[in-house]
């Protein structure tokens, strides 16, 4: 793959064969060592719900032992 300029951005185009659907939204993560990761949204959206269900978990567990 090859990067080009498209107005103000520059654009990396995705092979149809990683079948990326189209108007999906991505967050691009930018490692240190130049690489770049794409997540979809509704994963990130997914994994900070997962997270406070866990915590929310935690909470009931101590609520139950000490209630």
């Amino acid at each position: 793959m090859k990067t080009r300029k498209q107005g103000n951005a520059i654009v990396l185009t995705v092979p149809t064969k990683f079948g990326i659907e189209e108007n999906v939204e991505y967050i691009a993560v930018k490692g240190e060592d130049d690489t770049i990761t794409f997540i979809k949204k509704k994963k990130i959206f997914l994994m900070k719900h997962l997270k406070m269900m866990k915590q929310l978990m935690q909470v009931l567990d101590f609520l139950r032992i000490h209630l």
